[in-house]
């Protein structure tokens, strides 16, 4: 622990709070260049979004560069984080701020030149945050107090929120005032700034032993202990499972967020930094009121329901004829991605092992950074062949349907919170996917329906994206079939069963009164 810290700190019993953390010159100097870099990001993100799209009028283009924002990150994230471990995370830090600088910088030009080496300075550039991101996280305890670790992550979050907010906005005007490439320089001076700031700390190197480093070399080992450990544990394993079809959408949307305003739609680049201001508006309310309610909550209803607002809130993006429709489902987005976020992160720390937690983590992120990299590829280049619309809608039904699945065939997914056991299927999973014959075999029975289903999924969307009025009018069809049909089945079998009772007691009684005449006459 640094001496700065100890004078800031002295002998007290509470965290010090805001102010008393800025009294730290280190935590200061961070505080103040993180604040500056991370504006700078999200002026980054605008301006090679707007910029390849008007070059290019391309959604498969737009992807190419967002997954090129994490591939980098993809490849070397693994080893950058044992680096991190071996060597002065200080000089780190600084290295990666500067190398981002010069890149960031060089953008502008390079997009005169062919966008394809865009593409790979933005891999380059996500290398460099891959090793920045572990040596600021595994910084910023070493210059508070152990006490002060929960509210200086705590300031860090709300700076991210509060520049996710403004940063997107205040883009938009200077992109529509004085075009993309300015962006991009402010950008890499906010680089230039936090390393400055660095350079002005004193933060005091790691020191590890020779049996430390000797484990922390064998990195595949570690993560084979991650998975292993994931398979082991059932909640773990469904929520690992639960990341492909659950972020498939988000990652997807990230890229054809872009091609839908700016040519679906067809907002300004003002209202475009203000559309994506929005969703952080949306992570701040939900993350407000997760503060003051969340404890009643279950985590299952927290990760399941906010994925399914997520999904629902996407696809009502697609539709969105107007600036105004976007804004709202822009916020929706944003608050349900804080809801499966808070959900999911909080039920990791309090499942994982503490000495296993960091190559879980590590397992957990390679398959995230993989559908980061992967979805939007995909759905961008479906974008261009049947429409940005109609791709954001069969991205969302996918995830609905993945993520369905998978809830279904997770019982500890579905009962996170309980002891009780898992809880019971919902009657419309059972009714479509579950077999009604007890003779079959359960799980086998509902492989094979769940494959038929989707199977009926995708042909419906099929039909939905070439011939909308067919695909609503098919759509209330099965309905009628699966709901309404039953039910008037339920009431003419009644029905008929009620004439066929008074058809027999007419025919008994017409039959007692013929033998009652027989006997008579005899």
């Amino acid at each position: 622990m640094s001496q700065a810290i100890a004078t800031v700190t002295g002998q007290q019993e509470r965290p010090i709070g805001f102010l008393g953390l800025m009294r730290n010159r280190n935590y200061a100097l961070l505080w103040w260049g993180q604040l500056v870099s991370e504006l700078g990001n999200r002026f980054h993100w605008i301006a090679v979004s707007l910029w390849v799209y008007s070059l290019t009028r391309s959604a498969a283009a737009v992807s190419l560069a967002i997954s090129s924002m994490f591939i980098g990150g993809l490849l070397v994230s693994l080893w950058a984080g044992v680096i991190v471990d071996w060597l002065d995370r200080r000089k780190i830090l600084i290295a990666a701020d500067v190398v981002r600088a010069l890149l960031v910088a060089i953008i502008p030009p390079l997009m005169g030149v062919n966008v394809w080496l865009v593409y790979a300075d933005l891999a380059l550039i996500s290398v460099a945050t891959a090793f920045f991101r572990p040596a600021m996280f595994a910084v910023i305890p070493a210059v508070v107090s152990k006490r002060d670790i929960l509210p200086a992550n705590s300031f860090f979050s709300a700076m991210d929120t509060g520049t996710e907010i403004l940063g997107p906005a205040l883009a938009g005007i200077i992109a529509s005032q004085f075009g993309y490439a300015p962006l991009l320089y402010m950008d890499a001076l906010t680089y230039v700034f936090s390393a400055l700031c660095l350079l002005a700390t004193s933060v005091s190197a790691a020191r590890e032993t020779v049996n430390e480093r000797a484990a922390k070399r064998s990195m595949l080992s570690a993560i084979a202990d991650g998975l292993q450990y994931i398979k082991q544990d059932a909640l773990q394993r469904q929520l690992f499972m639960l990341i492909f079809p659950a972020y498939l959408v988000g990652s997807g949307l990230n890229a054809l967020a872009t091609p839908l305003a700016k040519g679906a739609v067809g907002i300004t680049d003002a209202e475009f930094g203000t559309f994506n201001s929005v969703w952080g508006v949306g992570f701040l309310v939900a993350s407000l009121l997760l503060g003051w309610f969340g404890g009643s909550l279950s985590r299952s209803v927290l990760i399941v329901g906010g994925f399914f607002l997520g999904f629902a809130s996407s696809a009502a993006m697609g539709l969105s004829r107007s600036f105004d429709a976007l804004l709202v489902t822009a916020f929706a987005v944003g608050f349900a991605n804080t809801l499966n976020y808070v959900g999911m992160t909080t039920v990791l720390m309090e499942r994982t092992q503490q000495k296993l937690i960091g190559r879980v983590m590590a397992t957990r992120q390679v398959a995230l950074g993989s559908i980061r990299v992967l979805s939007p590829l995909a759905f961008g280049a479906l974008g261009d062949v049947i429409g940005v619309r109609q791709s954001i809608w069969i991205m969302a039904a996918m995830g609905t349907l993945g993520t369905a699945a998978v809830v279904a065939f997770s019982p500890a997914l579905r009962r996170i919170d309980s002891t009780e056991g898992p809880a019971p299927l919902p009657k419309i999973w059972q009714s479509l996917v579950m077999p009604a014959n007890p003779e079959f075999d359960r799980n086998e029975q509902a492989r094979l329906n769940l494959y038929a289903l989707a199977i009926m999924v995708f042909t419906w969307l099929a039909v939905a994206v070439r011939y909308p009025g067919y695909g609503i009018g098919l759509f209330l069809a099965l309905l009628g079939t699966g709901y309404l049909g039953p039910f008037l089945k339920g009431r003419f079998s009644a029905m008929a069963s009620e004439q066929a009772e008074r058809m027999f007691a007419s025919a008994q009684r017409m039959l007692t009164r013929s033998r009652g005449a027989n006997e008579t006459r005899k």
